[in-house]
C-alpha cells in the first residue's frame, strides 16, 4: 500500500514539472524568434506596402472618447481628446507561433504595413490623414490593430434657440482618403462608442452618442464614410445666475421709472442708465452666439423686446415731463381727459367723478370779472369749462398708469420666456 503511493506521488512530482515547462514554454519571449518574425513578414516574402491586402478591405474603427475640450457657441467648434483603434486583417503578415518560440504579436511602424489613409472630413483644422510615426500590433492571425491618438477640432451645427436649456448634437466624421469602397470599406468595430475611459465636462452633460455609416460621391466614385455623434445637453446653473436674472432684474426696473417724481428731474437720467444696462447685456450676450441667422436664441428676442420696452418709455416718460411743465393756459387733448376719467370711474365710481370734476372746474374757473374777458378769453374760458383736470394731476395719473401698463406688460413677457424656456426642458 506505500509503494502504491509513492508511485502515484512520484508521478504527481513529474506532472506538475511537466506543467511548469509547458507554462515556460508558452509565455517565453525570444528576441531572436521576434526578428525572425520580423525578417519573415517584411524581408523574405518581399512584402509591399501598396499592395491591398484583400480586394475589399474591411476595415474596422472605433472612437474612444476620453474627454470634451470645448464646445464652441461662437465659432461652432467641438474640441474633443480621444483615439481611434483601427483593425483589419492582412494574411501575409500571420505566421505559425509555435515556431517562432509561441510569440502570439509583435509591433511594426506603420510606414512598414500596408494601413488605410484616414482623415476627419469636418475638421477645423488641417485636413490630412490620420497618424503620424505611430505603432501597429501584428498578431498571428494576420490581424492588425492600429491606435491613432487625436485631439480633435470639428465643426458642429448648434442650435441655441432654447439657450441655456439647449442640447447639442455633434459628429466626428471619419473617411477613407484615396480609396473607394471597392477596395476598402469602413464598419463599425463595436456597437457605440467607447466611453470607458470618458472624464465629464463641467458645463456639458454627455447623453447619447451613436454611429451611421454613408458614403461619400466624387467623380462617380464613392468613399466610404462613418459618423460617431455625441449629444450634449447643457448645464444651465451658471447661465440662470449670471445671464438669465441680471435680464429679468434689468428689465423690471424700466417700469420704476414712473414711480419717481417728475420735480426730481431724475426720472431721464435713470431710464437712460436702464436702456444703457440692457443694451451692455444684449451686447455682451450677442457677441458669444453664433453668427449665424439659422437659429434665433429666445433669449436674445427677450433682451431685444425688453429694450424696446424702455425706448418707448423713454419717448412716454419724455412726454410726460413736458406736459407737467406746460402753462396753465395749455389745454391737453380731449382723448386724454377721457382716459383719465374712464379710468377714474371705474376705479372711484360715478359720483366721486362728478365731485372730482366740479372741484376742479371751481379751481380750474377765473375770479377775474366776466366782463372784461375779450372774446377769444371767453372762448379758452369756454375750453377750460369743459375740462376736470389740470396739467399736473394728468401727468401724475399718466405717471401711474404707465407704471401699472408695463410692470403687467413685463410680467406677461417674462412668463412667456420662462414658459418657453421650460418646454425646451
Amino acid at each position: 500500500m506505500t509503494s502504491y503511493a509513492l508511485l502515484w506521488t512520484k508521478k504527481g512530482i513529474l506532472f506538475f514539472l511537466f506543467f511548469i515547462d509547458l507554462l515556460k514554454l508558452s509565455t517565453s519571449y525570444s528576441v531572436s524568434d521576434a526578428n525572425n518574425i520580423h525578417d519573415l513578414l517584411f524581408n523574405q516574402s518581399g512584402y509591399k506596402t501598396l499592395v491591398l491586402p484583400d480586394f475589399p478591405v474591411n476595415v474596422s474603427v472605433e472612437y474612444n472618447l476620453l474627454t470634451v475640450n470645448s464646445l464652441d457657441l461662437k465659432s461652432q467648434t467641438l474640441s474633443t481628446s480621444g483615439w481611434f483603434t483601427v483593425v483589419w486583417n492582412d494574411s501575409r503578415l500571420a505566421w505559425t507561433k509555435s515556431s517562432y518560440g509561441n510569440i502570439e504579436y509583435i509591433y511594426a511602424t506603420e510606414d512598414i504595413v500596408w494601413h488605410p489613409s484616414l482623415i476627419v472630413q469636418n475638421s477645423i483644422s488641417e485636413l490630412s490623414s490620420l497618424g503620424d510615426d505611430t505603432t501597429v500590433r501584428i498578431q498571428d492571425n494576420g490581424e492588425v490593430r492600429w491606435e491613432l491618438p487625436a485631439v480633435l477640432s470639428t465643426s458642429c451645427d448648434m442650435d441655441v434657440t432654447y439657450f441655456p436649456y439647449d442640447s447639442q448634437s455633434c459628429d466626428i466624421e471619419v473617411a477613407s482618403w484615396g480609396f473607394h469602397t471597392e477596395a476598402v470599406q469602413l464598419i463599425f468595430l463595436k456597437t457605440n462608442l467607447n466611453l470607458q475611459d470618458y472624464r465629464t465636462n463641467g458645463e456639458f452633460d454627455l447623453v447619447a452618442t451613436s454611429q451611421h455609416s454613408s458614403e461619400l460621391l466624387e467623380d462617380g466614385l464613392a468613399y466610404s464614410e462613418l459618423l460617431f455623434r455625441i449629444v450634449f445637453e447643457r448645464l444651465p446653473g451658471h447661465y440662470i445666475m449670471s445671464v438669465i436674472f441680471p435680464v429679468i432684474v434689468t428689465a423690471v426696473l424700466t417700469s420704476v421709472t414712473f414711480i419717481l417724481p417728475v420735480e426730481s428731474g431724475e426720472k431721464v437720467g435713470y431710464i437712460l442708465t436702464v436702456l444703457l444696462a440692457l443694451a451692455v447685456l444684449l451686447t455682451l450676450f450677442a457677441d458669444n452666439m453664433p453668427t449665424t441667422s439659422k437659429h434665433t436664441s429666445v433669449l436674445v428676442v427677450f433682451l431685444t423686446v425688453t429694450l424696446g420696452f424702455a425706448c418707448v418709455a423713454i419717448i412716454v416718460t419724455i412726454l410726460i415731463i413736458r406736459l407737467y411743465h406746460e402753462p396753465d393756459h395749455y389745454i391737453a387733448p380731449n382723448w386724454v381727459h377721457s382716459l383719465v376719467r374712464t379710468f377714474r370711474k371705474s376705479r372711484c365710481g360715478p359720483k366721486s367723478i362728478n365731485h372730482l370734476d366740479k372741484s376742479t372746474v371751481t379751481e380750474n374757473k377765473p375770479s377775474t370779472d366776466m366782463s372784461k374777458w375779450n372774446e377769444k378769453d371767453s372762448n379758452l374760458d369756454n375750453i377750460k369749462l369743459n375740462t376736470s383736470y389740470s396739467n399736473k394731476e394728468l401727468a401724475e395719473f399718466l405717471d401711474n398708469f404707465f407704471f401699472v401698463f408695463f410692470t403687467v406688460l413685463y410680467i406677461l413677457v417674462t412668463l412667456c420666456f420662462t414658459i418657453t424656456l421650460s418646454v425646451a426642458e
